[in-house]
């Protein structure tokens, strides 16, 4: 029975409205509720308490709680996820890559690394913006999308961009 409550600057009815309805149509899809469990509310904050209200008062107590902080996704994994293709030049060198930054760098193995094969998962594929492989993700955020004409080092080098980013 999930309870939502929305807190933000004073809006107009429509948005409100359609606000909630987009999180009601998500709760009813992702989580398989039913309409009459579902409670969503709504509480305008003046820009000038939002500080005080908000920050201090709710998501500071609550930071242990919070998926998303200032933007950020704190529920979002910490490894990488590549997408990639068996047989691809590109996949080849981008695990090339890894083997070796992974030598060079110890701190680089503790960096999970989730390898979805695009034709095998094309169902997790489809869920992410991509075009070709390699492509290495953080979470949801696209972090490197190989072309086909990049050079070895360039593949290596946006394999420890990513790998730093996920460190």
């Amino acid at each position: 029975m999930p309870y939502i409550a929305i807190k933000e600057f004073p809006k107009d009815a429509e948005t409100v409205r359609k606000v909630a309805e987009r999180i009601n149509e998500t709760l009813l899809e992702l989580w398989g509720c039913q309409q009459k469990d579902i409670s969503i509310s709504y509480e305008p904050v003046a820009p000038e308490n939002w500080d005080e209200q908000i920050v201090r008062g709710e998501v500071e107590a609550k930071r242990e709680s919070m998926l998303i902080l200032n933007g950020e996704r704190l529920d979002a994994p910490k490894g990488l996820t590549i997408f990639h293709m068996t047989g691809c030049p590109y996949c080849r060198k981008a695990r090339q890559a890894l083997d070796e930054l992974r030598e060079e760098n110890p701190a680089y193995r503790g960096v999970s690394i989730e390898w979805i094969e695009e034709n095998e998962q094309p169902e997790v594929a489809d869920r992410y913006d991509y075009y070709s492989v390699p492509s290495i993700f953080r979470g949801t955020e696209k972090l490197y999308e190989a072309r086909p004409t990049d050079p070895y080092e360039f593949i290596k080098e946006n394999v420890k961009r990513a790998l730093d980013a996920a460190l």
